[in-house]
């Protein structure tokens, strides 16, 4: 609307001249981005997950074959190899020797400097508690490493490789990613890894 030099107010309206033509330009559609795979011209979607820092993408009959053939733990030494499989199946769940806990070692320490705890200067009875706590330990510690030994076939006399050797083994042939995906010895599988865990953690593999 506006005013001509009469005073008048006059509507505006557009000419259809001058839209007739008008077209609105479409936004760039994003380019896909081809497969990585040699001479695939299919749209590269998935991403492949590798250990290295690069990143490759392939198409979905590409990304399978990728899966299928890639050993992830290639170039891993047999510990490593071992370290991964057990941190993948109890979640990365933080782990310490067997007879310690640093959080109860803590809260200990804690309420001796909070004044707390009973008061001994001579450490008369944190002397017996040790040496009883010792004595504890040590009959747990064997026990627990007999049952071990024995769920993995073996006694104190096998040496570290000829058990890390047999856990790998055992592992492979129990855990769903490498027996065809039969998760039916779970329960066992756990077992195998609490009893390598422990011998382990004692110095014994």
């Amino acid at each position: 609307m506006f005013m001509n030099n009469t005073g008048i107010n006059l509507k505006m309206r557009p000419s259809p001249k001058y839209f007739n033509n008008l077209r609105i330009k479409p936004k760039n559609l994003s380019k896909k981005r081809p497969c990585d795979y040699g001479g695939c011209n299919e749209h590269g979607e998935f991403q492949a997950k590798t250990k290295s820092a690069a990143k490759f993408f392939y198409c979905l009959n590409h990304i399978k074959e990728f899966n299928k053939n890639y050993n992830f733990f290639e170039g891993m030494s047999e510990e490593e190899i071992i370290d991964y499989q057990i941190s993948a199946i109890i979640g990365h769940r933080p782990t310490w020797k067997s007879g310690t806990n640093p959080h109860a070692n803590y809260f200990s320490k804690f309420a001796k400097n909070d004044g707390s705890a009973f008061d001994d200067p001579f450490d008369l009875f944190e002397k017996d508690k040790t040496s009883k706590y010792e004595r504890q330990s040590k009959i747990k510690k064997g026990k627990i490493s007999e049952k071990a030994y024995k769920l993995l076939d073996f006694s104190s006399l096998s040496s570290k490789s000829d058990i890390r050797k047999k856990f790998k083994e055992v592992v492979k042939s129990l855990h769903p990613d490498t027996n065809g995906g039969d998760n039916s010895q779970e329960d066992l599988l756990k077992e195998v890894i609490s009893a390598y865990k422990t011998l382990k953690s004692q110095g014994h593999c």
